[in-house]
């Protein structure tokens, strides 16, 4: 895809340690060849609502009279706090083959927001730099989550907000009803990237 990937070269965000006249124009050049990281949502882990952890369970069924009476207790309040892990999956195409340049990247800064069931929800930003290398073998890291599913779901009935927390986190969880919008900044060897655009990422494909 090369810098086409990023848009065009005017449209990308680029921002060059500066060695001397000239240096932004040959750094340009010299991305053409590069190809943007690719994203998928790998899975989700850790789900805990209101302290009861899902991660077994698949129906409303499978909670406890005593885990209902207490989720419905916290729900009554106004608030059920849900703490997770989201798992990112991301994979470097600059990896020598069929033509591309072998270039490692790393992913230093990533702002990133949380949609369920298209609700933009909470916000984060990575809290560590990530080496991808040029491989083109994906990588997993984690966004630890932390939210209050009540103030984005009080609309909803108690036992739709829990199914919804089931479906996501409980046996054969549906992550396709996530996505994690995200906005990178990359470091090659040629300078750093932030992508224009902020980038989707969903289960069921790597997205650049």
């Amino acid at each position: 895809m090369g810098l086409p990937g990023f848009g065009r070269a005017a449209a990308i965000s680029i921002v060059v340690t500066l060695l001397g006249c000239g240096t932004v124009r040959q750094v340009t050049e010299a991305l053409i060849g590069i190809e943007r990281l690719q994203f998928r949502l790998h899975g989700i882990r850790d789900f805990t609502l209101a302290g009861i952890p899902l991660a077994q369970r698949q129906t409303v069924g499978d909670v406890t009279v005593a885990e209902a009476t207490q989720l419905l207790t916290f729900y009554r309040r106004g608030t059920l706090p849900a703490e997770f892990t989201v798992e990112i999956a991301v994979r470097n195409p600059n990896d020598g083959r069929e033509g591309r340049r072998r270039i490692p990247i790393t992913l230093t800064e990533m702002e990133w927001r949380l949609l369920i069931d298209a609700v933009p929800t909470v916000t984060g930003s990575l809290p560590q730099p990530i080496e991808v290398p040029a491989a083109g073998e994906a990588i997993v890291f984690p966004l630890r989550v932390r939210m209050d599913l009540y103030q984005f779901f009080y609309q909803r009935h108690y036992e739709d907000v829990l199914r919804l927390a089931l479906d996501i986190a409980g046996v054969g969880g549906d992550a396709s009803r996530v996505t994690v919008e995200v906005q990178p900044t990359l470091s090659t060897p040629l300078g750093r990237l932030r992508y224009p655009q902020p980038v989707q990422i969903v289960q069921k494909e790597f997205r650049p």
